[in-house]
């Protein structure tokens, strides 16, 4: 029985030497919107080097993320995770294999930032990675570390027309010019826009006007920072003053809210009003 259990240890180590695995990771600059991350292959970059005569291997990636002082934000439930299998040679795994959110467990607080915005907090964290064997679990690479910041989004800030300008009737007539600064950090996947003018009534309050009344102007646009209005209204027949409000709405890939609690919950910049006299 001795001699058994020795020789299957043996063949197990024999085999373990001759299907040796190699493994690296890189982690660069990720967003942090999770979702984003599956949608650029250079987010997460976990490369497993196997070579020696054994044939194909199956393995399990494992995966932690922690803050710095070791508090665990998220771990990869490894019974629900997918199993891939090595052959001989280079295989390349990407953010979508290596942090997959269906299988990820998330701790309380983080849990509760990724329903309400979509994020984790702005901070410094470490990504743990190592292949594992499916069932035992038993490790089969040493564990890589990489450490990365998550910024928090500063959405956009309108530039012009600047808070309470007035514009002159006739040029409005023409064209006016909006423009505002850019979604900050840069998302991996471009954003969208929404560029919102709202005329506020002479009974109305600004905000009234922004919740109630329908757009003049609802412009949807991928990535650009500024869009030429040709109104072609009669401004410069006017015989009082019009009064406007203006916001930006960032969206994301989806067409969803960027960060769904920042301000009003959907993303605006802070409104702008101009006149057109």
């Amino acid at each position: 029985m001795k001699r058994t259990i020795i020789l299957t240890v043996m063949l197990l180590v024999i085999g373990r030497i001759n299907a040796q695995i190699t493994t690296s990771l890189t982690v660069s600059q990720p967003s942090a919107t999770l979702s984003e991350w599956s949608a650029n292959n250079s987010t997460i970059i976990y490369i497993a080097d196997k070579s020696g005569a054994v044939g194909p291997q199956q393995v399990i990636i494992k995966t932690e993320m922690k803050t710095l002082d070791g508090e665990i934000v998220a771990t990869k439930d490894l019974a629900r995770s997918q199993v891939y299998t090595l052959a001989a040679g280079t295989r390349i795994f990407y953010a979508k294999d290596v942090v997959p959110l269906d299988v990820m467990t998330f701790a309380g607080s983080y849990q509760n930032s990724l329903i309400k915005t979509g994020q984790l907090p702005a901070g410094t964290y470490q990504l743990s990675v190592q292949l594992v064997e499916p069932g035992t679990f038993m490790p089969l690479t040493p564990v890589l570390l990489r450490t990365f910041n998550l910024t928090a989004s500063q959405l956009p800030y309108l530039i012009m027309p600047v808070n309470n300008d007035s514009l002159n009737a006739k040029a409005a007539e023409t064209a006016i010019i909006f423009r505002w600064t850019p979604l900050i950090p840069q998302a991996q996947v471009q954003p969208y826009y929404r560029l919102q003018v709202f005329q506020i009534l002479p009974f109305q309050q600004p905000l009234q006007a922004l919740r109630g009344n329908q757009p003049v102007l609802d412009q949807l646009l991928r990535g650009q920072t500024q869009y030429i209005w040709r109104s072609q209204l009669p401004f410069a027949t006017d015989t009082t003053a019009r009064k406007f409000i203006w916001t930006i709405q960032t969206l994301n890939a989806n067409q969803q809210p960027y960060i769904q609690t920042t301000g009003n919950g959907e993303s605006r910049s802070e409104p702008f009003i101009f006149f057109i006299n």
